[in-house]
C-alpha cells in the first residue's frame, strides 16, 4: 500500500500525518507500521479526513481513536505551511479530531524555523484520585480523565532513581483497568520536569520527549489542585511546554496547551 505522509516535530513528539485514506477499521495496523523503527519511525500517527462539520478546515483521527494536542497542532501548522503564511503572521484554524466533541481552536503563528501553536484542549471529564497497587505497595494517585486518554501522574520522587522502570512495570500491570490509551506521568512540581509514558494498547509503549495530553493533564490537575488559575512551563526531553488552565466557581472552564511545531518531511510510504 501507497500512503502519502507528512512528518512533524511537536516538541520532539514525532507525529506522522497521513494524507491517504485508510478506512478506519485498518488505521490502528497501518499505524503502528509507520511508526516502528523499520517504517517513517515516530511517536504517534493520525490520518486526515474531511470533516462532518463544515466549519472545520479538516478532521483529524489518531490510530486509536484518542485525542492528541501535539497532532491538532501538527495539522494546524500543515494547513498553514499549504498556504505559504508569511513569517510572522498569524492565523485561527477550526479542526474536528478524534476524543474530542466539539471543534478545537488552535492558533498558528509562522516563526523564522516553523510554528508556535496554541491549541485549546477539551477539559477533562473527571479528576479523581484512585488506588493502585505495585510490588506489595499501594499508591493513591491523582488520575485525569478525557475522551479518549487517561493519564496517572506520578511524582517522581515515589519512585526515585527507579522511576521509569517502575513506570514501565506499572504500565502492564495497571494497563488492565485502564482505557484505550493511558499515559503514567512522571511529574517534578518544583522543577516543572514532566517525562510521559504513552501505552496503545497491544500497539506501542512510548517514552514520549513531549505530551500534549499529558501536558493539560497536569495543567488541570494543578488548578483543580489549587483552586485557582494557573499557567506553567512543562520541561519535557524534547523541550518545553506552556499550559494555562482557568477556573470558575471552582470548576475548570478552559485548558490550552502551546508548543514549537516544524515540518520534517513529506513523502510517501510503503507497508
Amino acid at each position: 500500500m501507497e500512503i502519502q505522509f507528512i512528518k512533524t516535530n511537536p516538541t520532539e513528539n514525532m507525529t506522522i500525518l497521513v494524507e491517504t485514506k485508510i478506512p478506519v477499521e485498518k488505521q490502528l495496523a497501518v499505524g503502528q507500521k509507520l511508526i516502528a523503527y523499520n517504517g517513517i519511525y515516530g511517536e504517534q500517527a493520525g490520518f486526515i479526513q474531511e470533516p462532518n462539520d463544515q466549519r472545520a478546515a479538516k478532521a483529524l483521527r489518531m490510530m486509536a481513536g484518542e485525542f492528541c494536542g501535539n497532532a491538532t497542532l501538527s495539522l494546524a501548522a500543515w494547513i498553514m505551511e499549504q498556504k505559504h503564511m508569511p513569517i510572522g503572521e498569524k492565523e485561527f484554524v477550526l479542526l474536528e479530531v478524534s476524543g474530542a466533541k466539539d471543534l478545537v481552536l488552535c492558533e498558528i503563528q509562522r516563526e523564522k524555523q516553523g510554528y508556535l501553536g496554541k491549541v485549546d484542549m477539551p477539559l477533562p471529564l473527571s479528576i479523581v484520585w484512585e488506588a493502585f497497587q505495585l510490588e506489595g505497595e499501594t499508591l493513591t494517585l491523582p488520575v485525569v480523565h478525557f475522551d479518549g486518554i487517561t493519564h496517572i501522574i506520578v511524582e517522581r520522587k515515589i519512585w526515585g532513581d527507579d522511576a521509569k522502570s517502575k513506570a514501565e512495570q506499572a504500565s502492564i500491570i495497571w494497563g488492565e483497568k485502564m482505557s484505550e490509551v493511558f499515559g503514567i506521568l512522571l511529574w517534578e512540581e518544583t522543577t516543572g520536569q514532566l517525562e510521559p509514558l504513552v501505552c496503545v494498547k497491544d500497539a506501542s509503549l512510548i517514552w514520549e520527549k513531549g505530551c500534549g495530553s499529558g501536558t493539560s493533564a497536569v495543567g488541570a490537575f494543578l488548578a483543580m489542585q489549587a483552586e485557582k488559575d494557573i499557567s506553567l512551563q512543562c520541561k519535557q526531553p524534547g523541550g518545553t511546554m506552556g499550559v494555562k488552565a482557568s477556573m470558575k466557581d471552582g470548576k475548570l472552564v478552559s485548558l490550552q496547551i502551546s508548543g514549537h511545531v516544524s515540518i520534517v518531511a513529506v513523502g510517501k510510504a510503503y507497508v
